[in-house]
């Protein structure tokens, strides 16, 4: 007879608790497909098929599973698991279609980010098998923030992420065939994956070094190599276009990647990089937003009560930090360092925080305090999936105010108002070109055309007016237009910030800077004409993922009304 203990009922239940923030407000966009690469991965899934046989599985050429031949889809930098499992489960429960698969991508990506609830478990036993805060850990990725909200979203990262941490942890236990076999399905989610590769090594060193076999480990090793090379080959055969030759078109998509990433190439989407301090603003993102304040603040107080008795032994331990630090410096020297490079540290960062916490602080008060402001922390930022998507709201007061004979502006990159089947004229305005005569006469043309400007985030206006020197008229007309110096005046906007709905209120408090162009910064705004009355923490600073796909700003201007700012 199983006999389940107290400590593996309460793990569940902490996976429950994981799974139901990761689900909350599931349909987050209502149907509307308002991230660009969760998009690209769901019409992806969409348009492949299952092969008819295995040897069409395998054949490059023919096989309707692989993405590059789909001429939409030459250029796919992403490991192919985390969309053929998405397409598999489609399939087998007949939801097969362009709405249902990102929901169950969505569904797969809550569940493996959940799973590592498990992991992480495991590998604090094997490291502290005595401590009494054996789950503290778990819980503690559970209430993170960045892992909660990429959870919700259909893409590779929280696959990659799970299958890194599973790699590790059963490399720690010195099962090194199943190790291998996880991290070739890391390779499968993303082939950044290669970048743990070092940090596996030094663990493997660690085992060999205090191991009385060595021969049997070098035997297992050599093993696992052959085996997880020919696992990798069977689960990503379009990585490789003949026997174990790389494919060209995989080679040139990273070569294109490669190419966009850089500063001169002026690619739209990396805009927002340019004149970045190459350490402080991952430093920010990963303090304030990725991890959440309380998370960073009892951290940094862990650290420094545990500074002086800290000892740099070669174990697990110090291989975990290594494995933060060198992440982090590697991403922040990088041109392009998106807060969702750094989810590979997060379950890290939770582990140390625990061995940590039971080694040189075992304080209940201190634990209790943490907690509670940590789940207060990430409740605030689940708000923005318990009311309307902020495109949404626009779009309903666009449809009800607006009438159908004015002509409305999109900016080339972004999203155009309203979502969906739009009665309006919608008028492109390239601003992400460079600054060219010609450029600002199509645009001229088309303002004096337009009756109303329609900013759907602050992908442009956020981003444009930091590299003047390649934009000088675009980022002025961003300045002038917030300052109102243009012929537009801000009629309407809709926010959904993390905090906390105070219905009783009758107006909503935000607190923390803004963002606006050639505006002062103000730290406090009352706004007695929202719709949704509370109290909220403004994320305009933070980076630009963070906010324009499940929460961005979305701002309204008139050519003839009046400015009710």
């Amino acid at each position: 007879m199983i006999r389940i203990t107290k400590h593996q009922i309460i793990l569940g239940l902490i996976f429950i608790f994981a799974f139901v923030l990761r689900i909350y407000g599931l349909n987050w966009d209502q149907g509307f497909h308002l991230h660009p690469d969760e998009r690209f991965l769901t019409m992806l899934a969409t348009d492949i098929s299952l092969p008819s046989s295995l040897k069409n599985y395998f054949d490059y050429s023919t096989s309707p599973l692989n993405p590059y031949n789909y001429d939409q889809y030459r250029f796919y930098v992403y490991g192919t698991f985390p969309v053929f499992l998405t397409k598999v489960i489609a399939v087998v429960f007949n939801l097969n279609n362009y709405h249902h698969l990102v929901l169950i991508g969505r569904v797969l990506s809550a569940l493996f980010d959940s799973l590592n609830i498990f992991i992480i478990y495991f590998i604090v036993k094997k490291l502290r098998p005595r401590s009494h805060f054996l789950l503290l850990a778990p819980l503690t990725y559970s209430l993170l923030i960045l892992p909660v909200q990429l959870s919700h979203f259909f893409a590779v990262d929280t696959f990659l992420n799970f299958f890194l941490l599973l790699s590790f942890c059963l490399l720690l236990y010195q099962k090194i065939i199943p190790a291998s076999l996880a991290f070739a399905l890391a390779l499968s989610c993303k082939v950044s994956a290669f970048y743990f590769l070092p940090i596996l090594f030094l663990l493997w060193l660690w085992l060999f070094l205090k191991a009385k076999q060595k021969n049997s480990i070098l035997f297992s090793t050599l093993s696992a190599f052959l085996v997880s090379i020919l696992f990798f080959r069977l689960i990503s055969p379009y990585t490789f276009s003949f026997s174990f030759q790389l494919s060209p078109d995989f080679l040139n998509s990273l070569n294109s990647l490669r190419y966009y990433s850089r500063p001169d190439s002026f690619y739209p989407p990396g805009i927002q990089w340019l004149n970045r301090n190459l350490f402080l603003h991952p430093l920010q993102n990963l303090l304030i937003w990725g991890l959440g304040l309380p998370f960073s603040v009892f951290f940094l107080i862990l650290l420094i009560k545990s500074f002086k008795k800290l000892r740099l032994n070669f174990n697990p331990v110090l291989i975990i930090a290594i494995w933060v630090v060198a992440l982090f410096v590697f991403q922040s020297t990088q041109f392009s360092h998106s807060m969702r490079y750094y989810l590979l540290i997060y379950p890290y960062l939770g582990l140390i925080f625990t061995l940590f916490f039971t080694r040189f602080y075992p304080n209940k008060k201190f634990l209790s305090w943490f907690l509670v402001l940590q789940f207060l922390s990430v409740c605030a930022f689940l708000s923005i999936y318990s009311r309307p998507h902020s495109r949404v709201q626009a779009s309903r007061w666009i449809l009800d105010n607006i009438p159908f004979d004015k002509k409305l502006s999109a900016e080339s990159w972004d999203d155009a108002l309203p979502l969906g089947s739009s009665p309006y004229q919608i008028i492109s305005l390239p601003f992400f070109d460079q600054d060219t005569p010609q450029k600002w006469q199509q645009i001229n043309s088309s303002l004096d055309e337009i009756d109303y400007l329609v900013l759907s985030s602050n992908r442009l206006w956020a981003s444009i007016p930091r590299v003047p020197d390649f934009y000088p008229i675009s980022s002025q007309f961003y300045q002038d237009l917030f300052s109102g110096h243009k012929n537009f005046s801000l009629i309407n906007r809709f926010q959904s910030y993390p905090g906390i709905s105070l219905p009783f209120l009758k107006q909503c408090i935000y607190f923390g800077p803004t963002n606006y162009p050639g505006q002062r910064t103000s730290w406090l705004d009352i706004d007695h004409n929202c719709s949704y009355p509370g109290i909220y923490f403004r994320d305009d600073t933070a980076e630009e993922a963070f906010t324009v796909y499940d929460h961005p700003q979305v701002l309204i201007f008139s050519k003839s009304l009046p400015n009710q700012l």
